[in-house]
């Protein structure tokens, strides 16, 4: 295999960085609109009048997070995939990534449920909006600090990336305790985002690094 072959290889890394465009893109589409999305602590009729103002735009934006969830799904096969070759152990990346894809997608089919006639009442809103904020919020974060955590680890980047990513994946799997101790709420928000800043990078420089030239008898093996 040419070095251009394991270049145009890794370049599928990049669908990491086109699941951070497809999330941030689903979730302004619903927050575009005048109706401000309510908070897991709204009562039952506050969140029944915010979904039934924002049923069309909550469609929309859950057609993008399952985009998303499928792009989350593709990178992290391609970077168990990157991991593997490199001699890394792939199996937690996998997993991680494939839980965080998963609850991802459960958390976009609440918001469709949202903006059909399942959400009529405050307490079916109510049940499907917590189902959608848990999958996509504490839990997805959680499963997919543990996917950032694997994954700097085996990476092979420079040091500079590969321990922000073990702090960040950190703080990602820390919000699985949301549950229980509500101030740690606050990790959702702090472990995607820096968390989405890290797989940009990562992705980038994976993907524009500059692969050694593999032999065609190691290509054979391969």
């Amino acid at each position: 295999m040419t070095a251009t072959q394991a270049a145009r290889r890794e370049l599928g890394v990049l669908t990491g960085s086109l699941f951070v465009v497809l999330w941030l893109a689903g979730t302004f589409v619903p927050s575009a609109s005048d109706v401000a999305f309510p908070r897991p602590t709204d009562d039952m009729e506050t969140v029944r009048a915010s979904v039934e103002a924002s049923s069309s735009t909550l469609e929309k934006g859950a057609a993008l997070q399952i985009l998303a969830g499928i792009a989350l799904l593709w990178f992290a096969a391609t970077l168990a995939g990157y991991l593997r070759r490199r001699g890394a152990s792939p199996e937690l990346v996998l997993a991680g990534g494939v839980t965080a894809a998963v609850t991802l997608l459960f958390s976009a089919a609440g918001n469709v449920a949202m903006g059909t006639d399942l959400a009529t009442d405050a307490v079916s809103a109510q049940l499907l909006y917590q189902l959608s904020f848990w999958t996509g919020g504490p839990i997805h974060v959680a499963a997919l600090g543990t996917m950032i955590v694997a994954g700097a680890l085996g990476s092979g980047l420079p040091r500079w990336v590969t321990v922000p990513g073990i702090v960040i994946g950190g703080l990602g799997v820390l919000a699985s305790f949301s549950a229980l101790v509500s101030p740690m709420t606050i990790l959702t928000p702090i472990g995607r985002f820096l968390g989405f800043l890290w797989i940009l990078v990562a992705t980038i420089m994976i993907a524009t690094r500059r692969p050694a030239t593999v032999s065609t008898e190691d290509s054979a093996q391969i």
